[in-house]
């Protein structure tokens, strides 16, 4: 009886959550003009142009020019990772993902024929060096004692959490399993993006304890790591109709974009819950047996130790803290109207990071106050970003680039602000739509 009314009760909040869920990504987007916007902006689409037939699929990785034709139906994340680097430079979004031994795989790949590669601009090449120096100097080599650490402080904030519900202490245990679920996600997250035996071995780390799915996630978060803030391909800027981040079209309008700087909250703390269903439409449509069966364990354990109403409340607390720390740090950033900036230009023109002032904030935003050093370097372990800060900072300096860092708070609260505005603007009938066209 226990576990039906906890079935009803997320059915029931998923219902909502749904309606906030942003069209899925994969479809091609109509090239169109590059607007670079500040905070009160909107960007404005030139108009469409009809997007080039592809008989061959040719990218660029380092020196060489590859057909891709064969085997892009076989790439792991989808043949849409790869036909949007048709006639494109690839190298530094396929070396954010892939360990070096994986990139030494493309060279079996078939050549393009008759077709040069691109020479980068000279801060990709500065960037490109920096990194290969980061790996000869070991940064991206994980640290068991942090490791450890890390696990066994986010085992035990559960253990609290759990505690404190079953003892009837309701709301404490639900504030405490909502923070371990921001916590916990952070942790997950890290070993989808790491490289190597550990990682590999932990990819269902997130299924079994805060019940996302593994390859659902990698796919939609790692598009956002590629085109970070490009309008139409980003699903973490397809916030409408919940919220709008640029003056809408009046056909696209509701009549809450006038209060959405009070608003906000609501649909936040829906993250969680929509992703939770992502993952499981994700695993039960590819048939992903692993990841349905840590699912199903995670929702038995979930229900069985804090029961329905701590369940949804720790869900609902957990996905407000991740929504304002994951989207703080790009959503008052530039938008992009296509994709031909360079990668390294597009991180550090979209991407700023939070300063934490205290040791609790610094747990709780969980690597992720660093935005900017993961999106550059997204398999470096996050135990490491705080070290980088100065490398990274000194780098930017030295190629003419400005590296972007507000306090946690203020970041918040501006973002906030960019909301306000936004809401107190007039509609737009050239306004693009965030969806993919």
């Amino acid at each position: 009886m226990r576990a039906c009314a906890a079935a009803a009760a997320f059915v029931a909040f998923a219902t909502l959550a749904e309606a906030f869920t942003p069209a899925k990504v994969g479809r091609a987007l109509l090239p169109v003009q590059r607007v670079s916007t500040l905070p009160d902006a909107t960007p404005v689409a030139a108009p469409a142009v009809a997007a080039p037939k592809k008989n061959r699929l040719h990218v660029q990785i380092g020196n060489a020019v590859y057909d891709l034709t064969g085997w892009r139906a076989k790439h792991p994340a989808g043949s849409h990772w790869i036909d949007r680097f048709h006639q494109k430079d690839a190298t530094d979004v396929i070396y954010a993902f892939h360990s070096d031994e994986a990139m030494q795989m493309f060279e079996r790949l078939p050549r393009a024929r008759g077709v040069e590669a691109v020479e980068p601009d000279a801060t990709t090449l500065k960037f490109r060096e920096l990194r290969a120096k980061l790996v000869a100097d070991g940064w991206f080599k994980r640290e068991w004692q942090h490791e450890a650490f890390l696990l066994v402080a986010q085992m035990t904030q559960f253990a609290v959490g759990v505690a404190l519900a079953r003892s009837g202490h309701v709301l404490a245990g639900t504030c405490v399993l909502g923070v371990a679920h921001t916590t916990c996600g952070w942790l997950a997250h890290d070993f989808i993006h790491g490289r190597g035996k550990w990682p590999s071995f932990m990819r269902y780390f997130g299924c079994l304890t805060v019940g996302l799915g593994a390859k659902w996630w990698s796919e939609k978060h790692n598009l956002h790591h590629a085109f970070t803030n490009l309008v139409g391909v980003d699903e973490d800027i397809m916030v409408e109709p919940a919220l709008y981040l640029w003056s809408p079209t009046e056909e696209r309008d509701k009549p809450w974009r006038k209060f959405q700087h009070f608003l906000w909250p609501v649909p936040f703390s829906a993250l969680f819950a929509m992703w939770r269903i992502d993952s499981i439409k994700t695993a039960l449509k590819l048939k992903l047996w692993p990841e349905i069966v840590a699912l199903s364990l995670h929702y038995v354990a979930l229900l069985a130790l804090v029961g329905p109403g701590v369940a949804l409340g720790h869900i609902m607390l957990g996905g407000l803290l991740t929504a304002t720390i994951v989207t703080v740090t790009h959503t008052a950033e530039e938008m992009l109207m296509d994709d031909e900036m360079s990668f390294v230009e597009a991180q550090f023109r979209t991407t700023r990071d939070a300063k934490c002032t205290d040791p609790l904030s610094e747990y709780v935003w969980g690597g992720m106050q660093y935005q900017l050093e993961h999106h550059l370097f997204p398999t470096l372990p996050r135990y490491k970003y705080a070290r980088l800060v100065p490398v990274i900072k000194q780098w930017a300096a030295e190629n003419g680039l400005e590296y972007r860092v507000t306090g946690a708070w203020k970041i918040i609260a501006d973002n906030v602000n960019q909301l306000k505005r936004v809401a107190a603007q007039p509609t737009d009938a050239n306004s693009p739509s965030p969806n993919s066209a």
